[in-house]
């Protein structure tokens, strides 16, 4: 389609082996979607200053601002990307902090494999069906 970009998901995380990981598993169950990967929040927003993501990937325990602080940065200045938390601290508490911070998804690591692709499918979705 004409104006169409491809859609892109931004993952955020600290641990260099999990991003590769994640990375990787995106590239083969999402084939065409732009997949990039950064190691900071602060490197998130200044990603998604010069190319905004459809769909970032968001750790909350990042060195320097977190994914909570980093997610609600993301409501204001990015508006239209959908952030998903990714956390090993899956409590009431933490869903609760995501959701006051806009995230649209929260997955524990713990459930990565069995709730990530599911939860993409909606998003990237949704976005089609209103980019249509």
């Amino acid at each position: 389609m004409l104006g169409m970009t491809r859609p892109s998901i931004l993952v955020v995380e600290d641990f260099q082996a999990l991003r590769s990981s994640v990375m990787q598993w995106l590239r083969v169950n999402f084939p065409g979607i732009h997949i990039n990967g950064v190691g900071t929040g602060e490197e998130a927003l200044e990603r998604a200053r010069l190319s905004r993501p459809d769909v970032v990937l968001m750790d909350i325990d990042l060195p320097g601002i977190n994914g909570l602080e980093a997610t609600s940065l993301f409501r204001v200045r990015a508006p239209g990307t959908a952030v998903v938390m990714l956390t090993m601290h899956d409590t009431p508490a933490h869903r609760q902090a995501a959701s006051d911070a806009g995230a649209a998804g929260f997955i524990a690591k713990a459930d990565l494999e069995d709730q990530l692709a599911s939860t993409l499918e909606v998003i990237l979705g949704a976005r089609a069906r209103r980019a249509q």
